[in-house]
């Protein structure tokens, strides 16, 4: 077994490495100066706070308590496994995920379409994987893997988009823009919007939408609690659908967007200080 120190070493290379061959340059971990370096640093020494707030069932404990449970969407179980008379006892559609990891999650419009075995499957797979193992983000180290599986809301018969809040906060200061996913099952397009809902120039490894998303209803009350959730962070990314539901994003995408132009690295870099 590796001593400690020679476990991070190996870490801080793993992820030295993996930023160099995304971002086509070596990272400065010492003296960072735009976001990616920042988050990767994050990767590597964050603080105990983050692990139960990435835990997607714990960390709605907190959003019920920081905005209110009328704020969380329904949850139909927590569970270690998928057993047969839970898959039985679920509505025709839902949303299955594990609360350890980024990407384990599986959306079920019609229970039909499926098998118990099928399900069962890819949700043991889940749940015998390690999050942390696989992307050295040391945050999910320590989460005990469950299985949450919550309501399926649909906005028009499709899954809404994310809406997904930049909070930056540099000693009471609160810059924020907003991420939206379209179509996240289909064809993948990213915008970014400012707090008026005026898209900006930005670009996060993918192209724009040919037509920008309309300005949400409740944007007014999702910048609200937004900045609510993110008062005591200096940075935090917070997923939302304007249809409920809400996540805790401490390393977004590792720390290896392509994002552009390039200053827009060192601006979102100069909004926090972690």
């Amino acid at each position: 077994m590796l001593n400690p120190i020679a476990k991070f070493l190996l870490d801080l290379l793993h992820h030295q490495l993996k930023y160099s061959r995304v971002l086509k340059k070596w990272p400065n971990l010492i003296h960072p100066t735009t976001f990616s370096e920042k988050i990767t640093l994050r990767n590597l020494w964050p603080k105990s706070i983050y692990t139960d707030l990435t835990d997607k069932h714990k960390v709605r404990k907190y959003i019920a308590s920081t905005i209110g449970e009328k704020y969380l969407i329904n949850l139909y179980c927590r569970c270690d496994e998928l057993t047969e008379d839970i898959f039985d006892s679920l509505p025709t559609s839902f949303v299955i995920k594990a609360n350890h990891s980024s990407g384990f999650n599986q959306v079920v419009y019609d229970k039909l379409s499926i098998t118990f075995v099928e399900l069962s499957g890819t949700t043991r797979f889940w749940t015998k994987s390690s999050f942390y193992k696989m992307s050295l983000e040391k945050h999910y180290k320590n989460i005990k893997p469950c299985l949450l599986v919550k309501e399926l809301l649909l906005v028009d018969g499709h899954v809404p988009n994310d809406i997904k809040f930049h909070c930056f906060n540099r000693q009471g200061e609160m810059h924020i823009f907003i991420q939206v996913y379209y179509d996240r099952f289909g064809v993948h397009r990213r915008d970014v919007f400012d707090e008026n809902w005026q898209r900006t120039d930005i670009r996060m490894g993918l192209q724009n939408s040919p037509v920008p998303m309309g300005r949400p209803k409740h944007l007014a009350l999702m910048i609200s609690l937004a900045k609510q959730i993110a008062k005591d962070f200096s940075y935090l990314r917070i997923d939302f659908y304007e249809a409920n539901d809400k996540e805790l994003t401490f390393t977004p995408g590792g720390g290896l967007y392509r994002i552009y132009p390039e200053e827009i690295q060192h601006k979102w870099d100069s909004f926090f200080i972690d």
